[in-house]
């Protein structure tokens, strides 16, 4: 067992990826609610400004996926100078994708904005957000890959406390843009968007800083400028197929969501209040599958395949168990979650039957996550790729349709379209796994 290895545990990594997760999510959720209580539409804006910037983040994030494997593997087969030069190419790659994603989206505001048919009254303020943000989208692009890289590295926990500080920036900073405090003036979403800046431009100082010192990665100039196109490669070939099953997954839910609207403006808001309350279960298994890929891809690169083989498996058990701890409480709790959220009668008529069936969809999730990352972790990033375009596009949405539109079950049938999506390639990621056949796709 090589060193870093030794060091790494599930809990130690799962636990501070978690939080990390949660803070962002309930600094998400603290941010809508400060802004709603300035101006609804200042809430529709940066929303809508906030997803046009995460279409383009999803474009770059692929890089750290790829990036993160191969370090992972080049550490545990303890090849030092390739993670070094692996680190270098990500890092000056994904700058160069952030910088040019930053200036598409701040010299074309308004073409971005149109396609999404932004209303008129709300253009004006969206366009101000997103300009302002799109220049923390070069700050994106850097963060992401040298959080993956201290996460492979074996310190979690430091992404967690950087990550604590930005969100306490970036809520003080919203705080003193819309409540006017200390005599400051109302500035609006631009104040926002500026603090939304500001935020990022201390995460990554402090990423910075942690990689140098607490990591102990040394960056060299010569390097950052002198690409190998053969571990750009390997990277990609992670990279690649990671960020077209995100892409897949996007359009799967946008337009299951059409289907959703078809039901009308109450199956709109269940869908949108649900997705929430779904993801937030999510943050377990994903947490916990993060946490394996970071290992699985140390111990294939060590050449030690068996104990890759059953860490996945244990994962797994621990993944599954802590998803179906989380769904009872859910479950159980389903009738005072939906009054604290002051949902009508309608609205809970059609949320209730979501709790019953996200007991096998939210197990599913956790299934098809953990075996996923542990194929990519081992270096076979294709597999899950094409299996996810099958079952998302070729099964979820036509089943989906046929039970929610065609039959008329509503939400409840499209909803159904993603449990047999998620079961499907859990079922058939996992037969990947068990067959071994990742063995072969080693990449150092």
């Amino acid at each position: 067992m090589t060193q870093t290895t030794k060091k790494m545990n599930l809990t130690s990594l799962a636990v501070p990826i978690f939080v990390d997760m949660f803070l962002r999510t309930l600094t998400m959720m603290t941010n809508t609610t400060m802004i709603s209580a300035v101006d609804v539409n200042l809430v529709a804006a940066i929303g809508t400004g906030g997803q046009v910037a995460m279409l383009f983040i999803t474009i770059f994030s692929f890089l750290s996926i790829g990036c993160s494997v191969v370090v992972a593997q080049a550490l545990g087969a303890k090849k030092r100078n390739l993670a070094t030069r692996a680190i270098h190419i990500a890092l000056t790659f994904n700058a160069f994708v952030g910088g040019v994603c930053a200036l598409l989206l701040y010299s074309f505001t308004d073409f971005f904005l149109g396609l999404l048919n932004i209303p008129n009254d709300l253009l004006p303020l969206s366009a101000t957000y997103l300009k302002v943000v799109s220049i923390a989208l070069f700050l994106d692009s850097l963060g992401i890959v040298m959080a993956a890289i201290i996460r492979v590295k074996n310190h979690a926990f430091v992404i967690l406390v950087i990550s604590l500080l930005m969100n306490v920036v970036s809520i003080t900073g919203n705080a003193l843009a819309l409540f006017e405090w200390f005599g400051l003036p109302f500035f609006g979403v631009s104040g926002v968007g500026v603090s939304t800046l500001v935020s990022r431009i201390f995460a990554v100082v402090g990423l910075y800083i942690a990689l140098v010192k607490v990591a102990k990665v040394h960056i060299f100039a010569g390097l950052l400028v002198n690409f190998d196109m053969q571990i750009l490669a390997k990277i990609l070939k992670i990279g690649l197929p990671s960020a077209g099953e995100n892409v897949t997954w996007m359009v799967q839910y946008m337009v299951a969501f059409s289907f959703v609207a078809l039901c009308g403006a109450v199956s709109v808001g269940v869908q949108t209040i649900y997705l929430q309350l779904s993801m937030f279960i999510f943050l377990f298994g994903e947490s916990v599958s993060m946490a394996n890929e970071i290992i699985v891809g140390h111990l294939v690169g060590a050449g030690k395949k068996e104990r890759a083989y059953f860490h996945a498996f244990r994962t797994l058990k621990i993944g599954l168990f802590v998803t179906l701890l989380v769904l009872a409480v859910f479950f159980v709790f389903r009738e005072q979650i939906m009054s604290f959220l002051n949902l009508s009668e309608e609205h809970k008529a059609l949320m209730r039957p979501l709790f019953y069936l996200s007991l096998a969809l939210e197990s599913g999730r956790t299934f098809n996550i953990v075996m996923v990352n542990s194929l990519r972790a081992a270096g076979d990033a294709r597999f899950p790729f094409v299996v996810g375009v099958i079952f998302m596009i070729g099964v979820s949405l036509p089943v989906g349709w046929f039970f929610g539109l065609h039959l008329g079950w509503g939400i409840l049938g499209v909803w159904l379209g993603f449990c047999v999506d998620e079961w499907g390639r859990a079922v058939c990621n996992t037969w990947r796994w068990r067959s071994k056949k990742w063995e072969t796709k080693k990449l150092v």
